[in-house]
């Protein structure tokens, strides 16, 4: 299985975090995560809220409410971010390579200001470790190129609910 501290550093190290306080609030809101039997607007939300509340507590746990860039990307207005959100908490992977895809569909939605990377990295080894059982990938600053490549794919969402 995965070593959890070992895949959070390298998830906070892609972001360029490598402080040991930002390790441990992202094993708080991991043990959040693995007493949950679902991800919901709250769950997700309050897991937020534990990366961030030492470092961004005025945008830690909440929806963006303004436009941001991701590189030349665009992500959707925030008007729409809770129902992009709705829609993705709808699906369940069903398998590795849907886990990845439901990480990519929450980074191009980008819900919210900051720490999406970290989060939404915390939600694919929530379904990879709690719903799928399998190791998942653990992504390393060193191939950041790579990992963010990812977010180029176009995934249709409604398409993976009806396959489901």
């Amino acid at each position: 299985m995965v070593d959890i501290n070992k895949f959070i550093q390298e998830s906070n190290a892609i972001e360029g975090v490598h402080s040991e306080a930002a390790v441990d609030t992202t094993l708080n809101a991991w043990s959040y995560l693995q007493e949950q039997d679902e991800l919901t607007h709250t769950t997700v939300k309050k897991a937020h809220e534990y990366i961030l509340e030492n470092r961004q507590p005025g945008i830690a746990g909440k929806y963006r409410d303004v436009m941001v860039r991701v590189g030349s990307d665009r992500p959707p207005k925030p008007e729409v971010v809770e129902q992009k959100m709705a829609e993705l908490l709808e699906w369940m992977p069903a398998d590795t390579v849907e886990a990845i895809q439901w990480h990519v569909i929450f980074e191009q939605i980008h819900p919210f200001q900051d720490g999406n990377g970290r989060i939404g990295r915390l939600l694919y080894l929530w379904h990879c470790v709690e719903v799928l059982d399998t190791s998942p990938v653990v992504w390393r600053a060193s191939d950041r190129q790579g990992y963010y490549s990812l977010f180029q794919s176009e995934i249709d969402l409604e398409q993976k609910k009806e396959d489901d």
